[in-house]
């Protein structure tokens, strides 16, 4: 009996190569004539509002500066026992001169009159103008200008309570109690004050007053330097939230007491427990600075 062996198939032949597959890249579509149009009409419009902005800007400047004029107006000040003066833009000049009644001379393209030169009850009060027009138009006409106050020295030792919005204020005179707010902008501070507060919110001051026997300090934001001269004060408190307080005073012994949350609080006067005098410091953050002359 024979088996019969059937042969293997033949391998089946090898399958051929794929050919590469070829980028098809799809043609760009034809900006749409209506979409081109309308970006150059944009385009158009708002360079042309862009240039009529710089046209009316520059006319409106340049009529500012050909109308600046100068203007002073008096009061009276007989029974004033208090000085007010607020500014919440341009800035102001405070100075004692020898003449009898207050005058206040504004150099501005607006005049004198939109200031404020009046007495209410003991006070005497001065202050520029406010409002959004001021801020919006005021900027282009020139602002508020600059203010000098000049006052009698009859009024040399009244209290006075100063307030800084925007811009610049400078006082040097004799007061009493002497209370200043800043804002925002500078404040020069100087002659002599029985008492002093002052509380900066930003911007910068600088204060430096004679035979203060009390002052408070209070920093939220932006710096101030203070120099108190003469006699060593009684009691100074000093707060600074955040920026920086430098604060210079009278040598002799102080009792000095620090809080400090965060910040820095830099003592270079020392401390002697139980002294008349007293400083109390506390940073919740920023910097203060305690020196001695």
């Amino acid at each position: 009996m024979s088996t019969i062996v059937t042969p293997p198939a033949p391998p089946a032949p090898p399958a051929p190569p794929t050919p590469p597959a070829q980028n098809q890249q799809t043609p760009p579509t034809a900006p749409r004539p209506g979409y081109s149009r309308a970006v150059a009409i944009v385009v158009i419009v708002v360079g042309a509002v862009i240039l009529l902005g710089a046209i009316v800007s520059s006319a409106l400047g340049t009529w500012a500066a050909a109308s600046i004029q100068t203007s002073s107006r008096t009061l009276a000040v007989g029974g004033v026992t208090e000085l007010d003066v607020q500014v919440d833009a341009g800035s102001i000049r405070v100075e004692f001169a020898d003449i009898d009644e207050a005058e206040l001379e504004v150099r501005s393209s607006w005049g004198i009159d939109r200031w404020t030169l009046e007495t209410s009850d003991d006070a005497l009060v001065v202050a520029s103008p406010s409002g959004w027009l001021n801020g919006w138009f005021g900027g282009w006409l020139g602002g508020n200008g600059s203010a000098v106050l000049r006052l009698p020295q009859s009024l040399e030792g009244v209290d006075a309570d100063l307030g800084l919005a925007a811009g610049d204020l400078t006082v040097d005179g004799s007061f009493g109690e002497l209370d200043l707010q800043v804002d925002a902008g500078r404040a020069d501070v100087s002659g002599s004050a029985t008492d002093v507060e002052a509380q900066l919110s930003a911007g910068h001051a600088e204060i430096d007053l004679d035979g203060a026997r009390e002052a408070s300090f209070t920093v939220n934001a932006g710096s101030l330097d203070a120099v108190l001269t003469g006699r060593a004060p009684g009691e100074i408190t000093a707060e600074v939230n955040a920026g920086s307080l430098r604060l210079t005073v009278p040598d002799g012994e102080y009792d000095v007491s620090s809080d400090v949350a965060a910040g820095d609080f830099d003592n270079r006067i020392g401390s002697t427990p139980g002294a008349a005098n007293t400083i109390r410091v506390a940073v919740s953050a920023g910097e203060a600075v305690l020196r001695a002359q």
